[in-house]
């Protein structure tokens, strides 16, 4: 999204939606620079958005069970409708809309590929048909991507459905015959396709990997609530090590030694001790 502002405009027209031709500018206001770092928000799709000049956008990609995820959404969707600096009028505030793209439905039994919440009245409606809403500036919207089976035939070839696919797909091949479909699905694999040739992104994203798949183990192993927190915090404590140390790895361009020390755990630690992130232990 960061490398193709199209791209950027396509998604945002299939999720809100509206016709791409009024999408006239998008400017991303906290873009990430791949590759410069190696950190958890590196690895997530949090993108701030401002449209149009005239209309603030919260982007949001969650692939893990969050069980306060409405209440951090509606969170980050108040922050953002506080857009105006002191001295402004309300009247100048944005509207402000927060987009959740999650692997799992954020309410249990309520699976739907596609929702739009809004204020409104419910006390005074007969219908849902007639729901006055108190104001079309707050927004949230949710993509469920674990509902994507579900979509209606008659809904497979819209833009909406062909993006999940897309953010779902786990192979090279899927994502082409995705972007045999779309053209603006063809742009963003071919960004998406060069961007994984970027040596200090890939390494970037392996490390991020290796630590997802120890969390998920960790979390199979049964443990209760109480103690998969202690050990979740434990593990960022190793983690934020770990990140400290691919860091320095990457500035020093040791990308051999970086990519050894990713599979190889005797010699992570072996790198922490020379660059003083871990005490070399004493008998």
């Amino acid at each position: 999204m960061q490398s193709s502002n199209d791209t950027l405009r396509h998604l945002l027209a299939a999720l809100l939606p509206v016709p791409y031709e009024e999408i006239r500018s998008c400017e991303i206001l906290n873009p990430i620079i791949l590759g410069s770092a190696i950190d958890n928000k590196t690895c997530v799709m949090d993108v701030r958005v401002c449209m149009n000049n005239d209309r603030m956008i919260n982007l949001e990609m969650q692939m893990y069970p969050y069980k306060a995820w409405p209440k951090r959404a509606l969170f980050y969707l108040c922050r953002l409708y506080c857009n105006i600096e002191r001295g402004q009028k309300y009247s100048e505030l944005l509207p402000a809309v927060h987009i959740g793209i999650l692997n799992e439905s954020p309410f249990p039994g309520v699976g739907k590929f596609y929702s739009k919440y809004e204020l409104a009245d419910i006390e005074n409606a007969e219908s849902i048909k007639n729901v006055h809403i108190f104001t079309g500036d707050f927004s949230l919207r949710v993509l469920d991507l674990s509902q994507i089976d579900n979509v209606p035939e008659d809904e497979r070839s819209s833009e909406r459905y062909l993006w999940a696919r897309l953010l779902r797909a786990t192979t090279w091949e899927e994502i082409k015959m995705l972007a045999e479909k779309n053209e603006a699905i063809r742009e963003a694999s071919a960004h998406l396709h060069i961007l994984t040739e970027d040596e200090k992104i890939r390494l970037q994203c392996e490390g991020r990997e290796m630590y997802e798949h120890d969390i998920a183990t960790i979390r199979g192993e049964g443990f209760d609530e109480g103690i998969s927190l202690g050990i979740e915090q434990g593990i960022s404590q190793g983690q934020q090590r770990i990140n400290w140390l691919h860091a320095r790895l990457l500035d020093d361009n040791r990308l051999d030694d970086l990519r050894r020390a990713i599979g190889d755990p005797v010699y992570q630690e072996q790198l922490m001790v020379q660059y003083g992130i871990l005490l070399k232990e004493t008998s």
